[in-house]
This record gives structure tokens, sequence and C-alpha cells, in this order.
């Protein structure tokens, strides 16, 4: 790996690049252009969030129309753990308006060494930078923080219960997951050891994973009195990634905690619901011994105000991919129903698969909400039952 000068978004960084294939935890400071989403994302979605607290405070009677940190002083506290190179933080700095500090955190000394030039490079004056665990980090911190963002190698599922106990009143929670393979089916010992539940691989394997990424941010929130709505989750590439409001009274954990459940899918015919147990052991529509994944968040996965605003705020960056994402994510986000893959169905009814958007367009002639969704470019998200979906595709 060679060391560059790399420009993203409106930061100028040093970083160590190189093949992909040379990512690990043993190259902690390596910069990951294929990230670059999450990163475009994770700036929009603070920038939303600061606006909300803006508009909180003037609502509240603020006198000033800016918002206060945890330090009373104006703008708000953010955590960049994990730092790495640190552009994710600087980005936030730079990029994002009325930010009181920006905190960096990382373990490795090469990656501080870094993280120091790089903070000098873009002349950020509100930063502290921590050489420690990001455990550490964010348990002594006197002063709650506002935006917490934990963007690991793998799973966050160590940072999540400090992460819960320093985020403040009204914050916001940025989680990355890159360990999709247990999460998804693929290795589900592995996500039973690490977070508890049952995974399951079929057409939503991918959205399960992050519903039980999700369950279990809520429960780390819970055991403070603090309740965790997600407001926009996605998948991209190898990782998933949710960002969610944090409440914190007993009654917002309480109320959190209730939508937190099981997913009943029938293999036979394609039948799927989420429930608050997983009792229901045969399938509803042929009787045939169904499968579970859980327990998991079975609520809603986005907030389409949230979405919406996102996906606004991502046109001057002139990325196609990026507002193609945001764009069908935006859609999706207005239906609260799962989503089915059409060449799946297709298959289970015996009938040649329909174009999707010919599909999508009959099912909202007949009454029923349904849209892309970003998880499969060939799946349909809909509020239209099983019987009313094997209808239309005959």
């Amino acid at each position: 790996m060679v060391i560059e000068k790399i420009t993203e978004g409106k930061a100028r960084i040093l970083a160590y690049t190189g093949r992909i294939q040379e990512i690990s935890k043993k190259a902690a400071v390596f910069y990951n252009p294929k990230m670059k989403h999450n990163r475009d994302i994770s700036v929009l979605a603070l920038t939303v969030f600061q606006e909300e607290l803006s508009a909180r405070a003037q609502s509240q009677g603020a006198k000033k129309e800016s918002i206060k940190s945890q330090k009373g002083e104006n703008g708000i506290v953010v955590a960049d753990c994990l730092s790495a190179t640190g552009v994710r933080g600087i980005r936030y700095a730079l990029e994002v308006p009325q930010i009181f500090e920006v905190i960096f955190s990382d373990l490795n000394p090469a990656a501080i060494k870094l993280i120091k030039k790089n903070v000098a490079e873009n002349k950020i004056k509100n930063a502290t930078i921590e050489e420690e665990d990001a455990v550490i980090t964010l348990a002594r911190r006197k002063s709650k923080i506002d935006f917490i963002d934990i963007d690991p190698f793998g799973t966050p599922i160590q940072f999540l219960d400090s992460s819960a106990r320093a985020i403040s009143l009204h914050g916001m929670l940025a989680i990355t997951a890159t360990d999709t393979a247990p999460l998804s089916g693929t290795y589900p010992r592995a996500a039973y050891r690490k977070y508890g539940a049952k995974s399951m691989r079929c057409d939503m394997q991918h959205e399960l994973g992050i519903r039980i990424l999700i369950a279990n941010i809520v429960r780390d929130c819970a055991k403070y009195d603090k309740g965790f709505t997600p407001v926009l989750s996605f998948s991209e590439l190898h990782y998933f990634r949710v960002f969610g409001r944090v409440k914190r009274s007993k009654s917002a954990a309480d109320i959190s905690m209730r939508s937190i459940g099981y997913f009943i899918f029938c293999k036979k015919c394609g039948r799927r619901e989420f429930m608050p147990d997983n009792c229901r052991k045969e399938c509803a529509d042929c009787g045939e011994k169904t499968n579970y994944a859980g327990p998991l968040w079975n609520g809603r996965i986005f907030d389409s105000d949230f979405c919406a605003k996102v996906f606004e705020k991502s046109k001057p960056m002139n990325d196609a991919q990026l507002l193609k994402l945001l764009g069908v994510i935006r859609e999706e986000s207005l239906i609260d129903a799962p989503w089915y893959e059409l060449g799946t169905l297709a298959s289970i009814f015996r009938v040649n698969p329909p174009r999707i958007d010919a599909f999508i367009e009959k099912l909202r002639k007949a009454g029923f909400r349904a849209s892309r969704t970003h998880f499969s470019p060939t799946g349909v998200r809909t509020d239209a039952n099983l019987l009313e979906i094997r209808s239309r595709l005959r």
C-alpha cells in the first residue's frame, strides 16, 4: 500500500491506498473508496438531523436560531469512532453546519498520526483526537454526544452499549455492520453468538439482517431508558447501515421494545409476515411448515420524511448512482410491508416473470401501494397480500 493525497467531498486527506483485497483489521488505516456512498449519505443524514434539532430548538422558544450542544455551546457534538484516516469526521466538520466539536477516536497509533495530519491540513479547529478504544472514548465523556458514528470492520456489537450510554437526550446513532454473512443467514451460528438471533437465507435476507442489527441497538438503548427509532436503513455492497433517533424516556424505550418480534416465512408458497412471536408453525395459506428469523425489529426501517429530505439534499452532489439509490429508498420508505423477489414468485407459481415496472403499475392500478426496493433490482415492495400478487402474476 502507498500513501496518496485524496479529495472526497470538501475534505483533502492523506491516506493509504491499495487493492481492496488488502483491507483487513490489520490495515485499519486503509482508505476504502467503495465506502464513499456510506460517507456521502452520512453527511446528508447528519445535515438533516442537525436541521431537525435546530427546528426543535426554535419551536421550543430558543432565543437564537441555533441549537445547543450538551456543553451549552452553539452547535452539536459528533463522534467519529474508529476514525482510520479521519475522512468521515473531517467531512462532518466541513460540510455540516453548526458542528461544535468532532471527536476522532482510534486505537491504532498510525491512524492517530494520520488523523492529526489530515485535521491540520483541513484546518479543523474543533477537533478532539483520542488514541484509545472507542468504547473508552465514549464511556469517559462527561457530557453526552449528539451524533455517534460507528463504522467498524466487522460487527459493531461491542460498541452498542457504550454508544447507547453516551448518546444525548435527543441524539442520533449511525451504525455500520460489515459482517453481512452471519446476519443474512450464511453463518447462522455466528449470528446467534454475536446478535442472539436466528438469521435466515431467503430473498429478504439482507433486510432481515438489518432488522436483527436494529433489534440489538434497541435492546442496548432500552437498558438506559432510551428508545431507538430507525429513520434510514440500507444495504450496499458488503455492508449494512442504520441511522436512528434516540429519545431518553422509559415510555420511549418500552415502545421501541414492543417492535421486536419475528419474521415468519413459508418457502413453499412465499408467504411472509412479521409477528410479535414465532408461534405460527404452519403456513396460513398452504399449511407447509414455516421457518422463522429473529428476534428482530418488526417495525418500520425508514422514516419517509427523513428519507425524502436526504434524497433532496443529495441532488447537488451530482452522483447518479447515489441519487438512484436514495430515490428508490425514498419510494419504498412510503410502504410499511415486506417485499418479494419476482423471479422467485414466478418460479413458485410456474409463470414467466413479468417486467418489474409493468407489474408495479398493475398493482398500483388495483389500489395497492407498490415500489421497487433497493435490496434487489427485481424486488417489489407492496402492501398487497400474496394471493393478490399471485392473481396478477398470471
